[in-house]
């Protein structure tokens, strides 16, 4: 267990300094995210759950979620928090007032890891299921109204994030 517990953590480390380049560098795309999901692209081995699977996880409950963000700073942030599912776009979090939330705030995007793990599981392709999720803070006045009134659990507490991009975890 403690095994499966650094390894997630070591991932969404990567995932972290990865978007860390990316503020450095004034990119908004990031492409050393993207080369630490090319092992899983490449070989087509590990985990590559679409979007709806995680969300189904994610409304499960079945796993770990890792946010990584960029302080302003430029060190990585990362956080460990439990989603919620607004719809089939959207994941909410209810944030206190801390680093992860400003930086969303603040820089507009996070990625996300969520991993799904079995270690019981035979194989490494067994034991850890989930993706990188590449969001945005959700700021259409309109696209927010039409979530809440879909969705009566959603309150202004909520930071609301649009899944832009769904990759694979290497």
């Amino acid at each position: 267990m403690k095994r499966t517990i650094i390894c997630v953590l070591a991932l969404a480390l990567v995932l972290a300094l990865a978007g860390c380049g990316n503020a450095a560098s004034g990119s908004s795309n990031s492409q050393q995210a993207d080369a630490a999901a090319t092992a899983s692209t490449y070989t087509n081995l590990y985990t590559n759950l679409d979007q709806a699977a995680v969300l189904d996880a994610m409304r499960a409950y079945s796993g770990l979620c890792n946010v990584a963000t960029v302080n302003a700073d430029g060190t990585p942030n990362i956080a460990i928090f439990v989603p919620g599912v607004a719809d089939d776009s959207h994941i909410m979090f209810g944030f206190a007032d801390n680093s992860t939330k400003a930086n969303l705030l603040r820089d507009k995007v996070a990625e996300i890891s969520y991993d799904i793990t079995n270690p019981a599981a035979e194989t490494k392709e067994g034991r850890h299921q989930g993706a990188v999720l590449k969001v945005e803070l959700e700021e259409d006045e309109e696209v927010l109204a039409e979530l809440k009134a879909n969705n009566e659990n959603i309150t202004d507490a909520y930071t609301i994030l649009k899944i832009v991009e769904v990759m694979p975890i290497g």
